[in-house]
């Protein structure tokens, strides 16, 4: 029988890392908050957390609940890319997840944060002022919700996301193919190290989840040919023999169950919020698994949507503002992330003359600022103009610049602990919303500041001063991006 609806604060959808993520910040705010989520039978892709997670981790509150676990360490990573050998290693360890583990861990901080957790299938959801949701619970009742806000952290599923908000990538689609080994010859000294192969038409990774067993994957392309499920055995092992440097040391190792597929394609959406709904972490965006930064990626996206939901729910008057800033930062991550996945596809093209990694190299624009892409930090170190003012300052040290006569500053919407505020930011020629940060440095005190100051050592001493401590080089950065595009004139020859 439904009842009534209850009325919550948020309803989450999904228990992956993004949906706990958010019902767990959300509830140790003191909104009410459910988390609809039912376990799926499929097995689950392995992840390498670098040790840059921690940091994440800290200020999100879940490092105790993640060390707990006692996950396999995580040292750094050995590539054989394009030909090319190169070992990656970390004095402080991150992780080698399972990730069915790993999110049931984040799902119990959430519970212990005062979330919800409803063992239950969206049966159906109605968005607009007021959402309206229906949860059908594994034990066979249907629960009824009226939430203030829906936070989509389905994942591929897109429970919301497919209902004309995603946009999937085209130009190429790939598919993952996974299995778990018994490695007990493996080498000792690569036992806490993810391996990455590439060969001709594909590449492959392996995870190690304990110093014995390890899950190895190949990544194909999805359309080059129809794959049953009876011959995906043998895909499987045909693709590892050429990954040589996995394949070779799985020499006498045992593989411990079936291999299984699961499509890795990319999609983004066309946007990320709507009205009181926001697409989260793997549902706004799916990126590409060589970057190893998707529960990073669904970690920084669960806490700007959780960040969102709580302005709104204090200040109704901020919905536009909010939703529009969730919504742009969104698509630059999506942006950044391309551009970096796409210099390893180009250094592979370079080497394998095939249709598998020239697609995926030409697959993503050129790097530029434009109104699209905003300012992302990928974009700013690419930009040619800006590295020319960035050379010239590091060269000279001196100082002479001006405002510029048309320069003009607007409000931006910026993160503030728990909440979205309206800040000061410049106005760029070519973009369409103002800018407060680029390279973590406050652009309006930047321009204030360069246009008092004569050489770059003083600069550096009164923005530490007056507006905090930043890396030297991204001050630079963020002065080279004002003089490169007209923002402040520069006078030094």
């Amino acid at each position: 029988m439904l009842r009534d609806p209850r009325d919550i604060d948020v309803l989450v959808i999904g228990g992956g890392p993004a949906g706990a993520t958010a019902a767990g910040l959300l509830a140790s705010w003191g909104r009410s908050v459910v988390l609809a989520h039912r376990e799926s039978g499929l097995p689950s892709l392995a992840e390498s957390l670098p040790a840059s997670t921690k940091k994440l981790l800290r200020f999100l509150g879940q490092i105790d609940a993640v060390e707990a676990a006692r996950f396999h360490p995580n040292f750094g990573n050995r590539s054989r890319w394009a030909g090319k050998t190169a070992v990656a290693t970390s004095a402080d360890p991150g992780y080698h997840v399972p990730r069915r583990d790993f999110d049931r861990r984040l799902r119990e901080h959430a519970r212990a944060q005062g979330a919800t957790i409803l063992d239950g299938q969206v049966q159906r959801i109605d968005v607009g002022e007021s959402p309206r949701i229906q949860v059908a619970r594994a034990k066979g009742d249907v629960v009824a919700y009226s939430a203030a806000f829906v936070l989509d952290c389905s994942g591929r599923a897109g429970v919301v996301a497919r209902r004309g908000l995603r946009r999937a990538h085209v130009g190429y689609r790939t598919l993952a193919v996974a299995a778990e080994w018994e490695c007990r010859d493996w080498p000792e000294e690569e036992r806490a190290h993810t391996l990455v192969d590439s060969y001709a038409d594909g590449w492959a990774w392996s995870v190690p989840l304990s110093p014995t067993r390890r899950q190895c994957t190949v990544m194909i392309d999805r359309d080059r040919t129809t794959i049953r499920k009876a011959s995906l055995a043998a895909v499987y092992r045909a693709e590892l023999h050429k990954a040589t440097s996995i394949g070779e040391r799985l020499d006498g190792a045992r593989q411990s169950g079936q291999p299984w597929a699961c499509d890795a394609s990319l999609y983004s959406a066309v946007r990320a919020a709507d009205g009181r709904t926001l697409l989260v972490g793997d549902a706004a965006s799916f990126i590409e698994p060589l970057s190893s930064a998707g529960v990073k990626k669904a970690l920084t996206s669960a806490w700007r949507a959780a960040v969102v939901a709580n302005t709104c729910l204090e200040k109704p008057h901020m919905l536009h503002a909010a939703s529009d800033f969730y919504d742009r930062r969104e698509q630059q991550v999506y942006h950044e992330c391309l551009h970096r996945s796409a210099a390893f596809f180009k250094e592979a093209a370079t080497v394998h003359d095939n249709a598998f990694w020239t697609a995926r190299a030409s697959c993503c624009p050129e790097p530029g600022l434009d109104a699209a892409s905003g300012l992302s930090d990928h974009d700013l170190r690419g930009d040619a103009s800006i590295r020319h003012a960035f050379e010239r300052l590091r060269d000279t040290l001196a100082l002479d610049l001006t405002p510029a006569p048309d320069l003009r500053f607007d409000m931006a919407a910026v993160i503030e602990g728990r909440e979205v505020i309206m800040r000061e930011a410049v106005m760029f020629p070519g973009l369409e919303s103002p800018v407060r940060f680029a390279a973590g440095v406050n652009l309006p005190e930047l321009v204030r500041l360069s246009t008092s100051c004569r050489d770059v050592a003083s600069l550096i001493d009164a923005y530490h001063a007056d507006v905090g401590q930043v890396d030297i080089d991204d001050l630079l950065l963020g002065l080279s991006l004002l003089i490169a595009r007209g923002v402040v004139r520069d006078h030094v020859p």
